[in-house]
């Protein structure tokens, strides 16, 4: 035998925790399979279901014997030998009755076939035995450490059997269960007594409405000239997985009239998106006078939609339902109420008392007409609108989430999920401040005769970063040492006029900003100056050459004859320009600390946008730069003159 053939004869082995994971609380959890084990007679059509629950003081093992279709050999080996087994492809969503057995069609509980594994709950193994078309076999299972589950046939008769139905009896040790037979009574009372024609009995005792005390209330009403209607209401407490055996079940002379369900009139006229309610409650609705007034279809599984006898009572039902619904929450919503307001409460003092009443009025709105919000989300909310009304922008914020598309608000989860609400601001705001800084220039940039005094200088102080990543620190300041030292150099030189900042000067021909980041010694106090930037921006239309680099030149000899700068200290000098010679393009270094950049207007703009990875093109109709456009509209228009012409003859 070949490796491949080896492999494929080696049986799967399973860890003994399998089972318990993939069934769950189907056989951990005695209320759950027991449900499970009386949902399967359900699917099988059964009428009657005889329970005997398991002691192990007296030494009674578990047992349910059905009643329902049963099952051939070939069919039980399929479905327990089927993982995951598709009841609803398999078998389809209804269950037909048995051949001897009149009604109509059931809506089944299964779906994956995991039921099966209920048993397990009341013991290590089980026999089940099952008669259909005249076959009759028994079968053995169990489990091992190793093996999820293990079939071994006891007995089959192949033909000559009467009757159907199921029987599972738990065999070996008995375990021990925190599930009492009052309990059991409760569990299947609530969620099986909607249908007359199914009976489930518990030591011999059928399961009646007495059983579940707790969980029942009674109402009559009288539809006018039709009858007395009764509504029996059973309230399971906790919302199960599904609306199965869930919604209103009728019955007509103590006989079920189609399927317990929430009919799609329910749901627009009682739930309102109450799917809590609809997988809690049940609710059985006695009325006899509709089979007197021929409201009943010939084959039971439902009423006449024509009839106006159908028509009336429904409405009349589904009103006191809907009544029902809300005085059972009442008491509910009142608690949630109270825990809500014990959670919030700091927050909503703190309010002034109009919002104060806003935010409890919503609160108190929120619980009466949301029924599905739990109370985490209604503190969430209520939190949230708290704070709106102590925030500045009040209930903008609600004004700007309105105007929202859904990927918007998937685009908002994603950032404050990965950002805290303060850190994005912060961000958010420097590029804003950096788009808004670009956008100005653009701008600015275009008028011939640019004053860069008033309008460049100080846009290229906020600017450093344009230069390169070196010169973003926040270092990079004005410095008291260094406007002596401009003072004390261009004091005389100052022909275009007078100082308009402390660290840049005005000439003739341009304006000269210095922008210095302090050096400190081994015991960190300022000794000085690391790194001086200096910007010399030129006015449109001088060239950039070896003059204009010979300038920043002296500026930075001088600085050092004076003592004010290191020979070891950087310097970057930057001229910036419309025009630049030929053949002056590139960097000039002098030495091994000063470096001279002749640069174009454009070719930091570009740079600045290509160090914000193109933004600005990208959100180039972003409001505030919308806005920033329109109030900068001034600046590029000429001031309009009045009786030009007269003014013209004023001055010949």
């Amino acid at each position: 035998m070949d490796q491949a053939s080896l492999l494929e004869d080696l049986p799967y082995h399973y860890d003994e925790r399998f089972l318990n994971k993939y069934a769950g609380s189907i056989i951990t959890d005695p209320s759950t399979a027991i449900v499970e084990l009386v949902a399967n007679c359900w699917d099988a059509y059964a009428t009657d279901v005889q329970i005997t629950l398991s002691n192990r003081k007296q030494g009674t093992h578990f047992k349910i014997v059905d009643n329902g279709k049963g099952m051939t050999r070939e069919e039980f080996a399929f479905i327990w030998r089927t993982w995951d087994y598709n009841r609803i492809s398999a078998q389809g969503p209804k269950s037909d009755p048995p051949r001897e057995v009149k009604g109509p069609p059931r809506s089944v509980f299964g779906k994956n076939g995991k039921g099966r594994f209920a048993s397990f709950c009341f013991a290590s193994e089980y026999l089940i035995t099952s008669r259909k078309d005249g076959q009759e076999f028994t079968c053995k299972v169990s489990r091992t450490s190793t093996r999820p589950l293990v079939l071994e046939e006891v007995s089959f008769t192949a033909e000559g059997v009467e009757g159907h139905g199921t029987t599972i009896h738990a065999t070996g040790e008995i375990p021990y269960l925190q599930l009492t037979e009052e309990k059991a009574r409760e569990l299947l009372g609530s969620r099986f007594l909607a249908n007359p024609a199914f009976k489930v009995f518990i030591g011999g005792q059928a399961i009646t409405f007495n059983d579940i005390p707790n969980y029942l209330s009674k109402a009559e009403i009288e539809v006018q000239g039709l009858g007395i209607v009764t509504i029996l209401q059973i309230d399971t407490k906790k919302a199960d997985k599904t609306t199965k055996q869930h919604g209103i079940a009728w019955w007509v002379q103590d006989r079920a009239v189609g399927q317990c369900s929430w009919s799609a009139s329910d749901y627009t006229r009682i739930l309102d998106g109450r799917t809590t309610e609809a997988k809690r409650y049940t609710f059985i609705v006695k009325a006899d006078f509709l089979n007197e007034h021929d409201a009943v279809k010939e084959d039971w599984s439902g009423f006449k939609e024509d009839s106006a006898v159908w028509v009336k009572t429904r409405a009349a039902v589904q009103d006191r339902v809907c009544q029902i619904i809300d005085s059972t929450g009442k008491e509910e919503r009142a608690k949630t109420k109270a825990a809500v307001k014990e959670k919030v409460g700091y927050t909503i003092n703190k309010l002034s008392p109009i919002s104060k009443e806003r935010v409890t009025n919503f609160l108190d709105e929120v619980v009466d007409t949301c029924p599905n919000f739990g109370e985490t989300e209604i503190v969430q909310l209520t939190t949230i609108l708290a704070k709106l009304e102590q925030s500045k922008s009040r209930y903008g914020l609600l004004d700007i989430l309105h105007k929202c598309g859904p990927d918007d608000y998937d685009n908002l989860h994603e950032i404050l999920t990965e950002w805290s609400i303060g850190m994005a601001k912060l961000v958010l705001d420097e590029i804003q401040n950096r788009l808004r800084l670009i956008n100005e220039l653009r701008i600015k940039l275009q008028k011939v005769g640019i004053d860069e005094v008033h309008e460049l200088q100080p846009l290229f102080e906020r600017g450093l970063w344009m230069f390169g990543a070196q010169f973003e620190s926040i270092d990079f300041t004005s410095n008291v040492g260094m406007t002596q030292v401009i003072k004390s150099i261009f004091k005389d030189k100052a022909g275009k006029g007078t100082r308009n900042r402390p660290d840049f000067v005005a000439l003739p021909d341009s304006s000269v900003g210095f922008y210095a980041r302090p050096s400190y010694d081994e015991n960190h106090d300022e000794d000085g100056v690391a790194h001086l930037v200096i910007i010399d921006l030129k006015t449109t239309g001088l060239p950039l050459g070896r003059n204009e680099k010979g300038q920043v030149w002296k500026y930075v000899k001088e600085l050092r004859s004076r003592g004010y700068l290191k020979p070891t200290a950087r310097v970057d000098g930057f001229l910036l320009g419309d025009k630049i010679e030929n053949g002056e393009a590139e960097p000039e270094a002098q030495g091994d600390s000063v470096t001279i950049h002749p640069m174009l207007y454009n070719t930091i703009l570009v740079r600045a946008e290509k160090r914000l990875l193109n933004l600005h093109k990208k959100v180039k109709d972003a409001p505030f730069l919308l806005e920033q456009q329109e109030s900068l509209k001034s600046f590029m228009e000429p001031i309009q003159v009045a009786q030009m012409e007269l003014a013209e003859s004023d001055n010949a």
